[in-house]
């Protein structure tokens, strides 16, 4: 069985909809005169789109588990106090 991470899903599925809502502003207002920014447009997106993921697991995977809040030692070791 795949390991599925919600959180990974839940990132993609908002930067494809922010990718489709960008495409469809572009189509329903045109491209302005110059045909290059398009071009510029294409070539940043296709060169980061597995640049940005693997950066975000790099991150997520160097950060480790972080503890938020106090854990049950700790609150025992200062009722013991």
């Amino acid at each position: 069985m795949s390991n599925f991470n919600f959180f990974d899903w839940v990132r993609d599925g908002v930067k494809n909809s922010v990718l489709h809502g960008v495409n469809d502003a572009v189509n329903a207002m045109g491209m302005p005169p110059e045909e290059a920014s398009k071009d510029k447009i294409l070539n940043y997106l296709q060169r980061n789109k597995d640049d940005d993921t693997s950066a975000v697991r790099r991150i997520s995977s160097a950060a480790g588990t972080k503890k938020l809040g106090r854990s049950l030692s700790d609150i025992a070791v200062k009722d013991a106090s």
